[in-house]
């Protein structure tokens, strides 16, 4: 500011280098960085970047007009003092206005920047702050979900060894073995946001054989994994869950045979998982269960819009898809 209005005032107006018209530039600049600073520890303060736009802008406002009156009160005492000009008492009110109003352009350009800092300072602090309430958030669902997942499985698999037992002791001590992998499994998988499909794809294994020790010729497994996707991330216990849920179904449509059948493949930039079961798909399809909600809700948690998860029919399959980023 100096320096443009004394270029301004030596080429333009006085066409001359005037020592006196520096000394003032330089004392008024000093004088408004007091001022200036003595209002920013004043609104400090009184905390005014939280409050609506209006009442921030209203202390803009008035924060210029009081910076520029004490600036022409001050600039006009101390050269009355040295020039022996007329005191601000004696200056018309209109020229008064003016000069009030000559100083409020420059102080006015310096609470515009200022306060825009502060605003975009506050506004980027607010959002880290719903950022970081939103992952709490999420994080505490993801927890909630894993519990709930945990107890559903268990239930189900000694459902199942609790139906063997009566057929065939000897494949129960089996079917207990590949549990007691499985419950460790899913103890250790509530430590994980998610899990390379190559581990999934292996306790899913644990599972269907237990299954298959209990329905013997009646359950056919096949398995399509393209070894490409093996080290893909996804939920642990997702596949598991899909593929308890079709045996479920499954075996409850199916007169005799009952075929299961998990697949993976990358599709563009796309893990996509297929886990499907012979039968037809119902609108009541997993209407009392817990297992599918949750998986669903895992992946909208972790993935958003990035990640969809569908049940749809294939001919005389229904299968559950699950397509979620590669990485």
């Amino acid at each position: 500011m100096v320096t443009i209005e004394m270029v301004n005032y030596t080429f333009f107006i006085l066409k001359r280098y005037d020592q006196d018209t520096l000394i003032y530039f330089l004392m008024t600049a000093a004088l408004g960085l007091v001022l200036t600073h003595i209002f920013k520890i004043i609104i400090s303060r009184f905390n005014i970047f939280h409050r609506s736009a209006y009442a921030i802008w209203i202390w803009g406002l008035a924060g210029t007009f009081f910076i520029s009156f004490l600036m022409v009160v001050v600039e006009n005492t101390i050269t009355a003092w040295f020039y022996q000009h007329k005191t601000i008492i004696s200056i018309p009110l209109i020229y008064l206005l003016s000069y009030i109003v000559n100083w409020m352009r420059y102080v006015g350009v310096w609470v515009i920047i200022y306060f825009l800092y502060k605003i975009m300072g506050v506004n980027t602090n607010l959002k880290e702050e719903k950022l970081k309430v939103e992952n709490a958030a999420k994080t505490a669902e993801l927890e909630l979900l894993k519990s709930q997942l945990n107890p559903h499985f268990l239930f189900n698999a000694l459902n199942s060894i609790m139906a063997l037992i009566s057929i065939d002791q000897e494949k129960s001590r089996d079917a207990i073995l590949l549990l007691s992998d499985l419950l460790r499994f899913t103890l250790n998988y509530g430590k994980e946001r998610e899990i390379r499909l190559a581990e999934e794809i292996t306790e899913t294994k644990k599972y269907l054989e237990l299954e298959q020790i209990r329905f013997g010729s009646k359950l056919k497994v096949l398995y399509d994994i393209d070894e490409n996707t093996l080290n893909a991330l996804v939920p642990p216990a997702s596949v598991l869950t899909l593929a308890e849920n079709a045996i479920k179904h499954g075996r409850a449509a199916a007169d005799g045979l009952t075929t299961i059948v998990i697949a993976a493949g990358l599709n563009e930039q796309m893990v996509e998982i297929k886990v499907k079961n012979t039968g037809k798909l119902s609108n009541k399809q997993d209407a009392k269960g817990l297992g599918v909600p949750i998986v669903k809700k895992r992946i909208e948690a972790i993935y958003g819009a990035e990640g969809r998860f569908f049940i749809q029919s294939d001919g005389a399959f229904v299968e559950a898809v699950i397509q979620i980023p590669a990485r």
